[in-house]
């Protein structure tokens, strides 16, 4: 479900802002996503990969868990980016679209878990994705926008692409593209 359109900080900001929302369970998880667009306007989405804990071979932007030692939330994304795709791809954190809340069921520790997910639209400016944990993404791949099948998408990447979508249009080349 889709929350807030309102960037937050960091964990003191989301707290605050998630009082207004009363079906959010008090226990939480927040994950930082970035949805990069390459040089011809393609998203570039990974592929899950077995050790995955949810939504195994589904594709989903890149990014990951926030950590409590994490500063804040764009800080974390860039951290999980390098974890990501390493130190030599570069990929820059734009815009901040949504926050959407989003319950799965963790298969290593066999429980459900609720996420917030803050999605950020990004830039691939260069270099090479690198696949760093081989048994988590097995593998880049790149769609124009309205192009991709969405059943092949994690149910978190199929609603942040629904809303991308409807508030960017299908069509549109990413300089045209605002927020």
């Amino acid at each position: 479900m889709e929350l807030f359109l309102e960037e937050v900080k960091d964990f003191e900001a989301l707290k605050e802002v998630l009082k207004k929302y009363p079906e959010v369970p008090t226990e939480y998880k927040v994950a930082v996503i970035v949805f990069a667009f390459d040089e011809e306007n393609r998203l570039i989405l990974q592929r899950r990969g077995p050790a995955c804990r949810d939504e195994r071979f589904k594709l989903e932007g890149i990014g990951g868990g926030v950590q409590e030692t994490d500063y804040d939330f764009r800080s974390a994304l860039q951290r999980e980016i390098v974890e990501e795709v390493g130190e030599n791809a570069k990929i820059k954190v734009n815009e901040f679209i949504t926050t959407i809340g989003e319950k799965t069921f963790d298969l290593r520790e066999n429980k459900e878990n609720y996420w917030i997910l803050l999605a950020y639209k990004g830039t691939f400016e260069g270099g090479e994705l690198q696949i760093l944990e081989p048994t988590k993404n097995l593998g880049y791949e790149k769609y124009k926008m309205g192009e991709v099948n969405e059943e092949e998408l994690s149910v978190a990447a199929r609603k942040f692409y629904g809303i991308m979508k409807e508030r960017f249009g299908e069509r549109k080349r990413e300089d045209e593209i605002e927020l």
